[in-house]
C-alpha cells in the first residue's frame, strides 16, 4: 500500500498535513493580494511593464499606435478618452511620469482596490473628456498624467476630509517629493499634453476623497422627552 505524498493536493493527508497545506498557499495568496505592500508592488511593477511594452511596441509600429490618442474635438478622438493613458508619445514622456505613477499607485492601492479603482476610473474620464473638450485642436493627447494628477488630489484630500495622522504624514511626503508636478497645472503648452487634464483630474481625484473620506458632521442630540411625573 502506498503512502500518499502531503506535497500532493490531489492525494488524501491527515488532518494536520491538510491544515499546514491550506496555511501555506493562504498565506501566500494573501501575501500577493493588492491590497498588501508586496501585492501592491507585484501590481504597480506590472502596469509599469505593459505601458513601457507598448511604448516599444509604438516604435516598432512608427509611432502607428498614437492615432488612438485624444483629437480634440474630433468623434474619432473619443476613443482616446479611454485609451490614451495607455500611450505616450515615446519612452522620455513616460520616463517623466514613471516614479509618480509607481508611488502614488502605491499608495493608493494600500488604501484599498475599490478606492483605487473608483478614483481610476473617476479621473481617467473626467481628464479625458476635459482634454477632448478643450485641447488644443493641433495635437493628439496622450499619456498617463491627467490619471497620476488625480491620485496626487485624492491622496492630499484624503489627508484632509479625514484628520488621520498617518494619512496626513503620507499627505505631506507625498506634496514634498512631487511639488514638482505641480508646475504641470499651470496654463501652458506641452508636447502631446494639456495642463486642463491635469487640473481635471487633480480636482476629480479630490472629490472622490471628499465622497468617500468625508467624516460625517455631528448633530446634536435630541432632547430626551421628559418622563411623566407620577401621581
Amino acid at each position: 500500500m502506498t503512502t500518499p505524498s502531503p506535497g500532493r493536493p490531489d492525494q488524501p493527508r491527515s488532518r494536520a498535513q491538510q491544515r499546514r497545506y491550506e496555511l501555506a498557499h493562504a498565506s501566500a495568496w494573501r501575501g500577493l493580494k493588492p491590497g498588501t505592500p508586496a501585492g501592491a508592488a507585484v501590481f504597480t511593477l506590472a502596469a509599469l511593464a505593459v505601458l513601457w511594452f507598448l511604448v516599444g511596441l509604438d516604435d516598432l509600429l512608427d509611432h502607428r499606435m498614437l492615432q488612438a490618442g485624444i483629437k480634440p474635438r474630433q468623434v474619432s478622438g473619443l476613443v482616446g478618452i479611454i485609451v490614451s493613458p495607455f500611450l505616450h508619445a515615446d519612452a522620455r514622456q513616460l520616463a517623466t511620469n514613471t516614479i509618480p505613477f509607481a508611488a502614488l499607485a502605491w499608495l493608493l492601492l494600500m488604501t484599498g482596490v475599490r478606492q483605487f479603482l473608483l478614483a481610476t476610473v473617476a479621473v481617467l474620464l473626467a481628464s479625458g473628456v476635459v482634454d477632448w473638450v478643450a485641447g488644443p485642436s493641433h495635437e493628439v493627447l496622450l499619456g498617463v498624467s491627467g490619471v497620476v494628477f488625480g491620485w496626487l488630489g485624492y491622496l492630499l484630500a484624503r489627508a484632509w476630509f479625514s484628520r488621520n495622522i498617518k494619512w496626513i504624514a503620507v499627505a505631506v511626503i507625498v506634496a514634498v517629493l512631487f511639488s514638482s508636478l505641480f508646475s504641470g497645472l499651470l496654463p501652458k503648452s506641452g508636447h502631446h499634453v494639456f495642463w486642463g487634464g491635469h487640473v481635471a483630474g487633480l480636482v476629480v481625484g479630490a472629490l472622490v476623497a471628499a465622497l468617500l473620506h468625508r467624516k460625517p458632521s455631528r448633530s446634536p442630540k435630541a432632547a430626551k422627552p421628559a418622563k411623566p411625573a407620577r401621581a
